[in-house]
């Protein structure tokens, strides 16, 4: 099931069952999203921390292109999507 974030709205993840960008709704409000797996959780904080901390390109770039590296190339995996053919450099 697609995943919709929103960044200004707890708990941030929520289901998008038609993957139309747009958050499902019950009763007026947005479905939180629950379908996790350990490789998309990971995922998902790596890419909540790296994106909540507004000084991270300045403090710590390189561990912050890091994390956000191993969870694509981690998610890769399991679609069997050729990571390396991206080319893209730790």
């Amino acid at each position: 099931m697609p995943v919709h974030y929103d960044g200004s709205r707890h708990p941030y993840f929520f289901a998008d069952a038609n993957a139309d960008g747009v958050a499902d709704q019950t009763d007026g409000r947005p479905v939180p999203y629950a379908s996790w797996t350990p490789r998309m959780l990971k995922a998902a904080y790596n890419w909540k921390f790296v994106g909540s901390d507004k000084g991270i390109h300045v403090h710590n770039p390189h561990y912050a292109l890091e994390l956000l590296y191993d969870s694509m190339e981690d998610l890769a995996g399991p679609l069997d999507v050729d990571f390396a053919a991206f080319g893209l450099i730790r």
